[in-house]
């Protein structure tokens, strides 16, 4: 990767050889697909991002049910997103 000699702690909008290297990191220049490659999401993954969510929510201020309203809600968009059927806990 490119980087730019300037520019070394932040990006410039202005810099081209910036816009090269955060383009670059973003992969912009890769073409898109229509099928994204997503981890493997199994159960064991899922009750470990369930459990901090909710502790990510109820840190945040959130009562207990919206916490896992809210967990369970990012667990069913992960598996839709992978075209999986949920667990019946969620």
């Amino acid at each position: 990767m490119e980087k730019c000699p300037v520019h070394t702690e932040f990006f410039d909008d202005s810099c081209e050889a910036c816009k090269r290297e955060y383009l670059e990191m973003k992969d912009a220049g890769e073409p898109v697909t229509s099928e994204k490659k997503y981890k493997e999401f199994t159960e064991e993954r899922a009750k470990k991002l369930y459990e901090e969510l909710m502790l990510q929510y109820l840190k945040s201020g959130a009562t207990e049910t919206d916490a896992d309203r809210k967990a369970k809600a990012i667990i069913r968009k992960q598996c839709s997103i992978r075209g999986m059927p949920h667990w019946p806990w969620i």
